[in-house]
């Protein structure tokens, strides 16, 4: 959940609202809270939030036209308490998305509403159901790559996640992650490349019905989507 949920107050009820160098001087102030502490979730909500503003347009422009898009905004899936049940899901045979997906919330101890809520300072209701979408897919999206949730496998995520969807602010965190992280983890910015090209390779994530394969085996899910899950023994040679 959010450290401090209120933290949405600061944001105007439109982002686009605030002059571009404005926005970018909020962006970069959440951003060196995000990188002192990644925990701090409201941070990285107000980092993402303002830094993603400037390319809505772009990136709206880009699933224009996308069948499996468009047949989502009609339908209007959710991934929340309110429509999975985690223990039903663990219950389901190993090996399956719902079964892997249940055991990394729970081996992580977390919660499909951790954003819980439409995103803030997004008026139009494609862009913030589409923003919604990615928040409450993203440990999807740890699940089926196999990156983990310490710093470098959020890092090595965010790579991917910017080759997907071309979203400034997970250029930036996977570009200064890198450097940071470089310091205890040497193969780092190898590996962040690898999984950056690994994202221009794979299938779009952001329009895949998950909820509609939990009984499904990962690995036809992985097949489908065109994604070999990370085994960083391998990496160097994927970036050579």
């Amino acid at each position: 959940m959010l450290n401090n949920p209120n933290v949405v107050d600061e944001m105007p009820a439109n982002m686009l609202d605030l002059s571009a160098p404005e926005r970018w001087r909020r962006a970069l102030k959440a951003l060196t809270r995000v990188m002192t502490n990644p925990e701090e979730t409201d941070q990285v909500l107000l980092f993402v939030g303002y830094a993603n503003a400037g390319s809505i347009a772009r990136r709206q422009a880009a699933l224009a036209g996308d069948v499996e898009w468009e047949q989502l905004y009609v339908d209007h899936p959710a991934i929340d308490s309110r429509t999975i049940d985690i223990p039903t899901l663990a219950a389901l045979p190993e090996g399956t998305l719902g079964r892997a997906y249940a055991d990394f919330l729970i081996a992580n101890h977390l919660t499909p509403d951790v954003f819980d809520g439409p995103p803030p300072g997004v008026p139009d209701p494609r862009t913030a159901y589409a923003i919604q979408r990615l928040r409450q897919t993203h440990d999807l999206w740890h699940v089926v790559t196999g990156h983990n949730t310490d710093f470098a496998g959020e890092i090595r995520l965010q790579a991917f996640t910017y080759a997907q969807l071309g979203a400034p602010a997970s250029g930036i965190l996977a570009a200064v992650g890198s450097i940071r992280g470089t310091r205890y983890h040497a193969t780092l910015a190898t590996e962040v490349l690898a999984a950056y090209r690994a994202g221009k390779r794979a299938k779009r994530l952001a329009t895949y019905r998950w909820e509609d394969n939990w009984t499904t085996p990962i690995s036809v899910v992985r097949a489908q989507l065109g994604i070999t899950p990370a085994s960083y023994a391998r990496l160097e040679a994927m970036a050579a």
